[in-house]
């Protein structure tokens, strides 16, 4: 018994990237240090609604140098969410979501910084209050400039302004 689906729009596209994003809660890093060695690793998050992702990391952490370096040098990392292993049908196939991202680090003065905090300890429980109080941690904002989504084998989507679904591969 086959289901019939909707025909794929940009709208509806939209929407199931917005849910898969939805549905994450780790993100992978892809960064450069200032000595040009590439890291992996991964993150929590929180997005806001313009889709930037938001990290709360210490600053003693790999990663975070690598991060103050892109901010520094205004360059771009990568950002991969995907689908769990557990849930997907095929492994060469799992929905995937990668932006390239400028970064900005948040102070603690900035305006906006208890509400993140506050988003974070909504999502993520009293850890992120524990974090949020010792002096090495900061909040880092990952801006989306591009992205490819793909759901499946033959349906890759490249991602104008890092939302808007562009059909590529139909």
């Amino acid at each position: 018994m086959s289901k019939k689906e909707n025909p794929l729009t940009q709208e509806s596209l939209r929407e199931e990237i917005r849910l898969f994003r939805q549905q994450q809660k780790t993100l992978i890093l892809a960064s450069q240090s200032p000595d040009n060695h590439p890291l992996a690793s991964y993150a929590p998050f929180i997005e806001d609604d313009e889709g930037s992702f938001f990290l709360l990391l210490s600053g003693l952490a790999s990663h975070s140098v690598n991060l103050q370096h892109h901010q520094s040098n205004q360059s771009t990392l990568s950002v991969l969410l995907i689908e769990d292993e557990q849930s997907a049908r095929n492994l060469f196939a799992r929905k995937r979501l990668n932006y390239s991202c400028t970064v900005d680090i948040w102070s603690r003065e900035h305006p906006q910084w208890q509400e993140k905090i506050d988003t974070l300890i909504n999502k993520f429980g009293k850890t992120i209050e524990v974090l949020a109080g010792l002096g090495d941690f900061n909040l880092y904002c990952l801006s989306p400039v591009q992205g490819h989504y793909v759901r499946g084998f033959g349906q890759a989507y490249k991602l104008e302004n890092a939302v808007t679904p562009v059909f590529i591969n139909k």
